[in-house]
């Protein structure tokens, strides 16, 4: 559970970051800031996977990583910035790709910290009842920063119900809610 908090304080800050750097730098330098973070973070990836020593990236696995990603080190800060790219790509209005990142950043590390710690009724694999509508909780709350609370409820919802998906959740939750942004504005 330790690695779990820390891997989503970690989540928070990166998500945090994205959002503030899109607002400040814009959505066209979003997009190449974290187009490079991600071709730059697979190059090192790989190479880890191929048995290269890499002090700051080693440590950095062992304390954020989890097992199952020892096929693609680091796999879920790749995709995290892969799903920021792929969002700042295809949709232009700056509103729905930061409300996008609120639920990715938010609502995912709400829903993993609240699933695991709380989380009994199981709705699919991994996810728990519980999770879910902490995620979405939390995701609505800053969403009201900017939207109105039926289009922020139905976001978030919808953004958080993505993680059922299967694709990776930093890859469909900003998507789904980008979309869902789009459709409702």
């Amino acid at each position: 559970m330790k690695t779990e908090i820390r891997r989503q304080i970690f989540h928070v800050i990166v998500g945090t970051a994205a959002i503030l750097f899109l607002l400040y730098f814009g959505r066209l330098n979003a997009m190449i800031l974290f187009g490079i973070l991600f071709l730059l973070g697979l190059i090192v990836s790989l190479l880890v996977r191929r048995g290269f020593k890499i002090p700051v990236i080693e440590h950095a696995l062992k304390y954020f990583g989890r097992e199952k990603e020892h096929a693609l080190p680091g796999k879920g800060a790749l995709m995290f910035a892969l799903g920021i790219f792929l969002v700042s790509m295809l949709f232009q209005r700056t509103e729905i790709i930061v409300g996008a990142l609120m639920v990715a950043t938010y609502g995912d590390a709400a829903s993993a910290i609240v699933g695991k710690s709380i989380g009994k009724t199981k709705i699919w694999e991994n996810y728990t009842l519980e999770g879910t509508v902490g995620g979405i909780v939390v995701a609505t709350i800053p969403l009201l920063l900017l939207f109105p609370i039926h289009v922020s409820l139905i976001t978030a919802t919808l953004g958080m119900l993505a993680e059922l998906l299967p694709i990776d959740d930093n890859i469909g939750i900003p998507h789904i809610a980008a979309a869902v942004l789009t459709l409702l504005l």
